[in-house]
């Protein structure tokens, strides 16, 4: 494989130390899964917050994958650019022995994704020796550009999808659950080489479409209703996050008229993208379509995020967002009308910003079937 398609994981710690200089800290103690991988390629996930299968430890002179007996021999056979270091008591007291034996004085914690209880009983092993500093965001300002292995990955992952989407179509018919639905689009995308879906597929159909977020029930989808298919694929780590609307059969008057309202929207905001632009400008753009329309209030979220190791990452692209668009970002574009009773409309790609728009969503895009 070209090495431009593989990540540079030592780049990246590189970069991270850069950081921790430009902060005042002597180390950076990294509790995020998705922080953790980006960092080390290690694969392994948490079971909950409280139960990590990895600590990282990052300092100016040492990179350390702490890990207990679980998961020293998959650390040992996976990680290359950090030490793997066997836990052999709890992590707390680990740590607090490591931090002094190091010398280190100034130490950074995630704070988003650790417990109270861990740092307190952390900061009670250290007795003032150490200083632990909450930290927000170090590594995902490095994670918001995306290089070439990354891209790679989420484009797969788009792929998957896309060809998910499209065999779906082919079988879906009416009198099928949304959780039917929503379980062939799952399987399709495991037998397509995705680990499997990078979220909790959405299949919405008929009033339950005006639920942005709706969870598949046992309703079944019926013809010339609107029908969201909101999915991602999870490929070798990296997500992937798509919706289309459609409905079986001829759609009805109102389905049209509020298609093409968010279609506009959809394609005038995805054709915008270019960086240097801020994420509140391109919601403005997509937002000032709907509103103008006379459906502004029925557009109840903001435009896209940032997808990667995670489906919801920065930028984000929402009303007043001043997060600033820059080559190597992938972000969504997902306008959506929704309304109580009828149901609702949402068509997202996924878009990578370069020299222009490079968009990775590739399904069709159309109204009825």
């Amino acid at each position: 494989m070209n090495n431009a398609f593989l990540p540079d994981y030592l780049r990246r710690i590189d970069k991270l130390r850069k950081s921790l200089a430009d902060h005042e800290l002597d180390a950076l103690l990294v509790f995020s899964q998705a922080n953790r991988r980006y960092l080390t390629g290690f694969t392994a996930r948490d079971v909950a917050i409280g139960e990590s299968s990895g600590y990282v430890l990052i300092t100016q002179e040492k990179a350390l994958l702490l890990v207990n007996s679980l998961y020293i021999e998959h650390a040992q056979k996976e990680v290359t650019a950090v030490e793997p270091f066997l836990v052999k008591d709890k992590p707390n007291i680990v740590i607090s022995d490591l931090l002094r034996y190091l010398g280190l004085h100034k130490v950074g914690f995630e704070r988003d994704y650790v417990t109270y209880g861990f740092i307190d009983d952390l900061r009670s092993h250290l007795e003032d020796r150490v200083e632990l500093i909450p930290v927000k965001g170090l590594v995902e300002a490095q994670r918001v550009i995306k290089d070439p292995y990354e891209q790679n990955m989420i484009s797969e992952a788009a792929k998957i999808a896309d060809a998910a989407f499209s065999k779906m179509l082919d079988q879906i018919s009416p009198g099928m659950t949304e959780k039917q639905v929503a379980r062939l689009l799952d399987n399709l995308m495991i037998e397509l080489g995705a680990e499997g879906p990078s979220f909790e597929t959405i299949v919405a159909a008929g009033p339950n479409a005006a639920r942005p977020h709706h969870e598949p029930t046992d309703r079944p989808v019926q013809e010339g209703e609107p029908i969201i298919v909101d999915m991602g694929a999870f490929y070798r780590g990296y997500c992937s996050d798509m919706t289309r609307t459609f409905c079986l059969g001829k759609p009805d008057s109102k389905f049209e008229e509020v298609y093409n309202i968010v279609l506009e929207a959809h394609n005038t905001a995805r054709s915008a993208i270019r960086a240097g632009l801020d994420g509140g400008e391109i919601d403005a753009i997509a937002r000032g379509i709907i509103d103008q329309a006379g459906y502004g209030e029925a557009f109840t979220h903001s435009l896209g995020h940032g997808v990667g190791l995670e489906v919801h990452e920065k930028p984000s692209l929402r009303k007043n967002s001043e997060d600033v668009l820059q080559e190597g970002m992938v972000v969504t574009i997902e306008p959506g009308i929704y309304i109580s009773g009828w149901g609702g409309v949402r068509i997202e790609s996924l878009v990578l910003v370069d020299n222009g728009p490079s968009v990775l969503s590739q399904a069709p895009i159309f109204k009825n079937r």
